[in-house]
């Protein structure tokens, strides 16, 4: 069990994002006093939580709207891999066995938990859209068409929950997969999002630019032609990404990056980084997943949160609208 330390009360950072959709407020002004963020000793020692919307005015506003998502609404983006068969041995640490992806299943359906997109995410993440209050998102990695199949399919056909295949574009790969991926994605419960153009390319400092640019634009063609929509989250081959790369894959109109850290649960402008994360200065290009291996545990710990923020809130509203008051002008309601 990881030791659990006290993140220091910090200020909320803008950080460069995607533009949210405007709503009508007063911009802060730029010697407003600092609002407090919320900070949880369940995170693990060396995360911090870190904020991306630029108006802290717009913020509260979405924060408080009766209209959004509620208080404390949490997500957990999960990276799964291979699922092996139960009597067969796990050898990477990435995978699971049948009975470990079983018991995840039921143990979120029993803790509330319900599957949103990446588009429902980005919604949520920039404007604090409506979503379920724990979501989740079950990505699968890699060219995988035959476990999302096999494993996954009936589990969203009796849940109603859906599926991100985070897929290698390379159009030169294997027929029978591209073929099997248009009958998943005709099911409506599979979204497809980029993975990369070949899955190959581990970004370090040193890799060529164009190599990048190759990686990450070329993909996205690939997948919008074959699918007929334009993927809007990169899942960093490998994990492995630069500040460089984010910069690039934002140019390639990316607006959402998964890594293969796993920090802790997402809320509404608050992402858990760690020191390598934070040096980008883009959380939403570098989010964290659980790994399926510790889910069980990670949604323990999502739940635990979510309640924590929820507490935090409500103990803060107060502070939060005399805050707006002064430095937006106008009235925030308690919900």
């Amino acid at each position: 069990t990881p030791t659990n330390t006290q993140s220091p009360t910090a200020s909320i950072t803008p950080h460069p994002s995607s533009t949210p959709t405007k709503v009508r407020t007063p911009t802060a002004s730029p010697t407003m006093a600092p609002l407090e963020l919320f900070t949880t000793r369940v995170l693990r020692e060396g995360v911090q939580p870190q904020t991306y919307l630029e108006d802290p005015c717009e913020y509260l506003q979405m924060r408080w709207s009766d209209e959004r998502s509620n208080l404390g609404t949490v997500v957990v983006p999960i990276m799964f891999h291979s699922i092996v068969q139960n009597g067969t041995k796990v050898t990477d640490p990435k995978d699971i066995s049948a009975d470990q992806f079983i018991s995840f299943v039921n143990y979120a359906r029993s803790l509330g938990f319900e599957t949103i997109t990446s588009q429902e995410f980005l919604e949520f993440m920039m404007q604090n859209a409506n979503i379920p209050p724990r979501s989740m998102m079950i990505i699968v990695d890699d060219r995988r068409p035959g476990l999302i199949r096999e494993w996954i399919m009936p589990v969203l056909e009796e849940n109603d929950w859906t599926v991100t295949s985070a897929y290698i574009a390379d159009p030169d790969s294997l027929q029978w997969a591209w073929d099997l991926m248009d009958q998943l994605f005709s099911s409506g419960r599979m979204e497809v999002q980029s993975h990369g153009y070949t899955g190959q390319l581990y970004i370090v400092p040193e890799t060529p630019v164009d190599q990048i640019q190759n990686e990450i634009w070329n993909s996205t063609p690939v997948l919008e032609e074959h699918f007929g929509t334009r993927p809007n989250a990169f899942i960093w081959p490998g994990g492995n990404f630069t500040p460089l790369s984010v910069q690039i894959a934002r140019e390639g109109g990316y607006e959402l990056g998964f890594s293969a850290y796993s920090r802790g649960p997402l809320l509404f402008n608050w992402v858990p980084l760690g020191e390598q994360e934070r040096a980008v200065n883009d959380p939403l290009m570098v989010l964290p997943r659980a790994w399926s291996s510790a889910v069980n545990v990670n949604l323990d710990e999502a739940v635990k949160i979510s309640e924590q923020a929820t507490a935090f809130a409500e103990q803060n509203f107060q502070h939060e609208a005399d805050w707006y008051r002064t430095y937006c002008g106008g009235e925030i309601g308690n919900r």
